[in-house]
């Protein structure tokens, strides 16, 4: 495997996606209308110096503030590139650009090469312009334009994967891949008995220890939701997190830095947690139980939700879309996580 092939499978495995040929398009053809526009006064110089056919000072005028405008285009797009891989184009489409070496932005003395070459590409009119965007096209394995390759950088889709410019964000996948997931099972107390075996009556439960993710609210004071019953089998779910603390799950809550419930919905649970790095947002996780299948969804927060499952690397889940979770699934949220595990008892 090549050194490319490998820094990008790598990239996959954090959580990164490559962007779509057509939304890089579209991405280019959005920032040349910007260029487009500051020339547009220019423009307008020229219409006028070909109807009068007389020499003024409006055309002159004119093309200078274009000049003024594309210079201070030019500074801005090698600023956005250079420090965030970014662009308005690539803003519009959520496309972020990364050096291949570190996932890290670009950096100024290669965007500004790669701006360079594309600049110089102009002296052969529309076609060298059209040959360098669309030479993405051309790379069938990697999908990266000949402008990547000389600023050694590719571009990632961070609508449904890891923004690597967010050095938090990268740092935390990096993290996370390589530490060894911690157990926190072996703390759990059984969900369907106590010690020595024998069965729960739930009517003479004493009250739950109250867990350390804190629960700052709900509305329905019967939040926890009740046990699914298949053929005489208890099946309990709860969340295990990695305080060692659990929480059974109900059939709807939401967990963030101060969470705050949604809509008319007057039976959530909002769990509080930690989070001294400050990477939760506020409401940043909805969860629940519906019938056999505890889920969870990310409701687009800042730095996403990642779930690691029992054989593989953590991945990002999209943004408002369900996940159900297996047990022994684990959910990272910020510089949290928390384990799902079910429990079978006899009724």
């Amino acid at each position: 495997m090549d050194v490319v092939a490998a820094t990008l499978a790598k990239s996959r495995i954090l959580g990164m996606r490559p962007a779509d040929a057509r939304l890089r398009i579209w991405s280019y053809l959005i920032d040349y209308a910007v260029a487009l526009a500051a020339l547009l006064p220019a423009g307008i110089g020229l219409v006028i110096f070909l109807v009068s056919g007389a020499f003024s000072t409006v055309p002159l005028v004119l093309s200078a503030v274009s000049a003024l405008l594309m210079l201070v285009y030019a500074i801005v797009l090698i600023s956005m590139n250079s420090r965030k891989g970014s662009s308005p184009g690539k803003s519009a489409m959520r496309l972020r650009s990364a050096h291949l070496g570190t996932f890290q932005a670009p950096g100024f003395a290669r965007v500004l090469v790669a701006g360079l070459v594309f600049l110089l590409s102009h002296l052969l009119p529309v076609i060298g312009p059209a040959l360098l965007l669309l030479s993405c096209l051309f790379d069938k394995e990697h999908g990266r334009s000949w402008l990547d390759k000389i600023a050694q950088t590719f571009v990632v889709d961070v609508r449904n994967g890891l923004d690597p410019t967010n050095p938090r964000a990268l740092a935390r996948a990096e993290y996370l891949l390589a530490r060894p997931e911690r157990d926190v099972s072996e703390h759990l107390p059984s969900l369907g008995t106590v010690d020595g075996g024998a069965e729960l009556d739930e009517l003479s439960l004493p009250s739950r220890p109250r867990s350390t993710a804190g629960i700052i609210g709900a509305q329905n004071s019967d939040w926890h939701a009740a046990p699914e019953n298949f053929g005489g089998v208890i099946r309990r779910a709860a969340f295990a997190f990695d305080d060692g603390s659990y929480i059974p799950v109900p059939e709807s809550g939401l967990i963030g830095r101060a969470p705050q419930a949604q809509g008319s919905a007057g039976n959530e649970l909002l769990i509080a947690l930690k989070d001294p790095q400050r990477l939760l947002s506020k409401t940043h996780l909805a969860f629940g139980c519906d019938g056999m299948s505890v889920w969870v969804m990310d409701l687009d927060s800042g730095n996403g939700t990642q779930i690691t499952v029992a054989s593989g690397a953590p991945y990002n889940i999209s943004s408002r879309t369900r996940v159900n979770l297996n047990d022994g699934d684990i959910v990272h949220v910020g510089s949290r996580s928390f384990r799902i595990t079910f429990q079978e008892t006899d009724q």
